[in-house]
């Protein structure tokens, strides 16, 4: 109900001319003004119509004012609706306190003077039109609470579930979350990092000389500068170590969190996640052991394929025979910086110097010219690049550059990135040698090349120009994981 809208009022009298006066009266209040002629007909009217304030003669044939009032006031919906009364007649203290008992709140004497008639019920609508306006107030807050609250009910049921889902999560992951308060230096630990280490899978607080006593003495001083370094850094951490339980078992973990800043008087955190990673742990160290075992036994067949081919060419000439055990020694240095890195690659630099290795004398070194940013090849790439280079320089020595002791080599190279294949480009350069001729035979070295071409999509060019050999090769480089 908005402030200008009109309200309901009574008007009960068994004289039509009284009520006529009565409805000139209150005309100009603006309100709906109802007539009734008998207690009956307003009876009648009060159950079919809402109203604010009742105008009733004292004395009226059929049921008085009084009785009127009564029944009006046992009806639950107009218990407290204003009643007025209009007397005739003298009243008497008796008669004032009874109709104030029957529920009356005024009386009006005849004649009625109109002022003070709309003044009175123009109090008693403006005080019904309030109480209705709050009560819808009052129902509107009540309907928008019962709203807010079964939101959060249901807002509430679903963290809960969320929790209860993260907690499994966690659970079948073995990880559990830390909190550690940087002021008290307390940690406060769930339930599934308490299992973990080995303890009662409840919620629980530990001081900061029981998280150090849990971690293994040899990674304690490490964990705690890795501690420091966030705090100070107010920035991320991360740790890999062993614990201690208490039933004396030891695992491996990783610790995961990050500082959090303190907001309105909250104090600075660091808060994470614990992992068990004692199976990855295990797993590493069996795939470490394999490894060591299979690069044992590939270096002890390489050494055998020495051995043999050195007894298979007893009768070989010196040189042909040194070419040969040299390219198996180039498979062995290869197979060497693949092992140092357990297989996941080797730097360009390492097999350049690897190769050059046995031809850097202390006047050979100025004559060789690197050039190019190091880059890592995969276990693949750096066996094909290997041999090449091998080749390369081998035959540099034979009849090239390396023949005299005024040749130079130069070597050049970039890796050139695309959406497809990333190439690498090494440009090999000779000058200073004997006079240079294009072969009348293709030798193991133009194979090698060949052969590497076939298998990788390499493409390589040979030039033979008077003042030194050229080379150019183009590699796509392996995806690497």
């Amino acid at each position: 109900m908005n402030a200008r809208q009109p309200v309901n009022i009574l008007l009960v009298d068994d004289q039509p001319a009284k009520l006529l006066s009565y409805e000139v009266i209150l005309a100009e209040l603006g309100e709906n003004l109802i007539k009734a002629n008998s207690a009956n007909e307003a009876l009648s009217a009060l159950l079919k119509t809402d109203v604010a304030v009742v105008l009733v003669d004292v004395c009226m044939p059929d049921l008085d004012g009084f009785q009127l009032a009564e029944m009006i006031r046992g009806h639950p919906r107009y218990e407290k609706t204003a009643i007025i009364f209009i007397s005739a007649i003298q009243v008497t203290d008796l008669d004032r306190i009874r109709g104030y008992k029957t529920g009356a709140v005024d009386y009006v004497p005849v004649p009625v003077i109109p002022e003070i008639l709309r003044a009175k019920v123009r109090i008693f609508t403006e005080l019904y039109r309030k109480n209705r306006q709050l009560e819808e107030l009052a129902a509107d807050l009540e309907r928008r609470v019962a709203e807010r609250t079964a939101e959060l009910e249901r807002s509430t049921a679903r963290l809960r579930e969320s929790e209860e889902r993260l907690r499994l999560a966690l659970s079948a992951a073995r990880m559990g979350t830390w909190r550690r308060d940087l002021t008290t230096e307390l940690s406060q630990r769930d339930a599934n990092f308490n299992a973990i280490m080995g303890l009662p899978s409840i919620d629980s607080t530990a001081s900061m000389d029981e998280r150090l006593g849990e971690i293994h003495p040899d990674d304690r001083d490490a964990v705690a500068a890795a501690w420091s370094r966030a705090v100070e850094a107010q920035g991320d951490y991360e740790a890999e170590f062993r614990i201690k339980r208490r039933d004396g078992a030891i695992r491996w973990v990783r610790d995961q969190g990050r500082f959090v800043p303190g907001g309105n008087g909250q104090p600075h955190c660091l808060a994470g996640l614990t992992l068990d990673i004692t199976e990855r742990k295990r797993a590493e160290e069996a795939q470490a052991l394999l490894i060591q075992e299979l690069n044992h036994r590939v270096k002890n067949m390489l050494t055998t394929v020495q051995a043999i081919a050195l007894q298979s060419l007893n009768g070989a000439q010196g040189a042909d025979k040194d070419r040969f055990l040299s390219r198996i020694q180039a498979l062995a240095t290869c197979h060497n910086l693949l092992t140092r890195s357990s297989w996941e690659g080797a730097k360009l630099r390492d097999i350049l110097d690897s190769t050059f290795a046995p031809h850097r004398s202390l006047q050979a070194t100025q004559r060789i010219e690197l050039s190019g940013q190091d880059t890592l090849l995969s276990s693949r790439d750096a066996l094909s690049v290997t041999l090449a280079l091998h080749e390369l320089v081998t035959n540099a020595v034979k009849y090239g550059a390396f023949a005299n002791n005024q040749g130079r080599i130069q070597l050049s190279w970039h890796v050139e990135p695309s959406r497809s294949t990333t190439k690498l480009r090494l440009a090999w350069r000779e000058e200073g040698g004997p006079p240079v001729k294009a072969p009348r035979h293709k030798g193991f070295g133009s194979r090698l090349l060949t052969s590497l071409a076939a298998q990788s999509g390499a493409a390589y060019s040979c030039e033979y120009p008077s003042t030194g050999f050229k080379c150019e090769l183009a590699l796509p480089l392996e995806r690497r994981a």
